[in-house]
């Protein structure tokens, strides 16, 4: 399918920018993933995974061949979405290997807690923009996501790594 004039403005830039963010999940899946030995939530990592390494494929095309492929943006709400349950009843059917009280000290203790809660304004404000203002065709508005979404992700990772160590 070519691209049609509404995707025009998707650059190389933009597609390498929404790498950012899967790269930064992959990452905190990465450090997250080998305590808490779940075959469950690592299948959902990588299903989330591969479903943000779709949509910057996608946007590779679009920058670089000027091809829209349709099925590829399709796969990432629906892998997103069952990759995040997969996590979480990992999560809930390994709770004896978690210890949530550990989990809270490291995550509310500076300097890890500053990079959460900022992760966590960067994702509530993406939220809202996608919620209000976004625009799938606008080149603008994708550059837009892309920030907030890799301000959420690369200040979650920090915290992630400052809470492990």
């Amino acid at each position: 399918m070519e691209i049609n004039s509404a995707k025009k403005g998707f650059t190389l830039g933009l597609a390498l920018m929404d790498s950012i963010p899967v790269v930064a999940f992959r990452a905190d899946m990465a450090l997250l993933a080998k305590p808490l030995q779940s075959n469950l939530f690592l299948t959902g990592a990588v299903l989330s995974l591969l479903a943000g390494t779709c949509m910057v494929v996608c946007k590779l095309l679009l920058a670089t061949v000027k091809k829209e492929v349709p099925w590829l943006k399709k796969m990432m709400p629906v892998g997103m979405s069952l990759g995040w349950i997969l996590m979480i009843v990992g999560v809930m059917l390994n709770r004896s290997k978690v210890s949530f009280s550990y989990i809270w000290h490291a995550i509310s203790t500076a300097p890890a807690s500053i990079f959460f809660l900022l992760g966590l304004a960067f994702f509530v404000a993406f939220i809202a923009y996608f919620k209000t203002s976004f625009n799938a065709d606008s080149a603008k508005d994708n550059w837009i996501e892309e920030i907030l979404n890799a301000g959420t992700q690369v200040c979650i990772l920090i915290g992630v790594i400052l809470s492990v160590r």
